[in-house]
């Protein structure tokens, strides 16, 4: 298994993932960013996301959604 962690991407990385998960490229990305997440295996030969990439990027925004649905329901409950 790919170390999938999205915490463990620096700003850029995770720019690049959020682009290409919206059907964006690599082509004015920096080199290194690009390559760095092919070794991790989220980017292909191709430069395009790849299963673990995709992975990595639904499980961010499941947690993030699950912060914001749990900061919802802390203020409705102090009504």
């Amino acid at each position: 298994m790919v170390d999938a962690n999205w915490d463990d991407l620096d700003r850029l990385e995770q720019r690049l993932l959020i682009k290409l998960f919206g059907g964006g490229s690599t082509r004015y990305d920096d080199p290194a960013v690009v390559e760095g997440l092919r070794r991790r295996g989220f980017v292909d030969d191709n430069n395009q996301l790849s299963m673990p990439g995709l992975r990595v990027f639904a499980v961010a925004v499941r947690e993030q959604q699950a912060k914001v649905q749990s900061r919802l329901t802390v203020r409705t409950d102090r009504r």
